[in-house]
């Protein structure tokens, strides 16, 4: 499955970064930032350009709504083998690359990619809770 990681900004740079430092170098996987200079059309066209083909591909993007997310969405169109995610988090993407290499015709990829990206959030007064639970049992 190819893969494509567009936002605002550096988004896209900056999540490739990260995920290149942890699971090494994604040659496969593109990016395709969106700023103040990019130009809505050529965008579209490069979005439109990615879905083309016959390969099941996927776009995760930053923010639901945002441009980026609405232009990926209105060039996927109706193809049900291709995907655009918002809300794209570390976690996620290295669910998707770490799969891929290990069996990239898995089935269940994208449950497996949506599942880690909901476990990756977490909020500390959970942390804490954990921590003085466990502390009560020593």
């Amino acid at each position: 499955m190819k893969a494509l990681i567009t936002g605002h900004a550096q988004f896209a740079n900056g999540m490739k970064s990260a995920l290149e430092l942890i699971a090494g170098p994604q040659e496969e996987l593109q990016v395709l930032p969106f700023d103040e200079s990019t130009i809505l059309d050529e965008f579209q066209n490069l979005l439109v350009n990615f879905f083309d083909g016959e390969d099941d591909k996927v776009v995760f993007t930053d923010l639901f709504g945002g441009t980026p997310f609405n232009q990926a969405m209105l060039a996927k169109g109706n193809c049900s083998s291709n995907h655009v995610y918002s809300g794209t988090n570390l976690a996620m993407l290295l669910e998707f690359v770490t799969n891929q290499m290990v069996n990239p015709d898995n089935p269940e990829l994208l449950q497996k990619v949506e599942h880690s990206a909901k476990e990756g959030i977490t909020f500390d007064p959970h942390f804490a809770h954990e921590e003085s639970d466990e502390s009560d049992g020593i």
